[in-house]
């Protein structure tokens, strides 16, 4: 693989702008990733992407990051997942230490609490939408449905940890598709 220095510039920049400008988490910037990553950049399909996205999500850690660091390192290998991972933190990073400050001189002023509730708001749309995104990708089967179903109401009822909910999904989806290619 040929490290190009013009590509690790543009995928700096690219999770530079995704770290600072998306609120919410990994989950919350999955929109953008894909808009810039495979839409506007075209570096990977939407189904290579797909992939990222699950294991990312399998992965310890910060969903944003495993992302950005995989990325980082299919297109550019180990010196682009150091560059993309740096790009996604630092914005988030620097802002933090900015707003730790902020927040603990203001934190009893009015205004304050509520611009955060109007942020909770907004990611929580980002998140929907995400997961819309994802929701046309994987359930295509009743299978699928059903899983989705379960792991909603488990989790509104706090029945299981939700690494449970996701080691229970991974065991069920690898069970179902063995299940699958047996009887093909």
């Amino acid at each position: 693989m040929k490290v190009s220095g013009r590509l690790l510039g543009e995928l700096f920049l690219v999770f530079l702008k995704i770290g600072a400008f998306t609120f919410g988490g990994g989950y919350a910037m999955l929109p953008i990733i894909y808009e810039d990553i495979c839409e506007r950049h075209k570096w990977i399909d939407e189904k290579e992407m797909d992939k990222i996205i699950l294991i990312s999500q399998s992965l310890p850690g910060v969903m944003a990051v495993n992302c950005a660091t995989q990325v980082g390192y299919r297109l550019q290998g180990i010196l682009g997942a150091l560059i993309c991972t740096l790009g996604v933190i630092l914005p988030s990073l620097l802002i933090i230490m900015i707003l730790a400050n902020l927040i603990m001189k203001y934190r009893n002023n009015p205004h304050v609490a509520s611009m955060f509730f109007m942020i909770r708001a907004a990611v929580s749309g980002l998140v929907f939408g995400a997961a819309v995104k994802m929701g046309k990708q994987s359930l295509k089967t009743v299978f699928g449905w059903s899983l989705i179903i379960l792991s909603a109401v488990f989790t509104y009822l706090s029945l299981f940890n939700p690494i449970f909910l996701i080691l229970a999904g991974a065991l069920a989806g690898y069970i179902y598709t063995r299940a699958g290619r047996e009887a093909a």
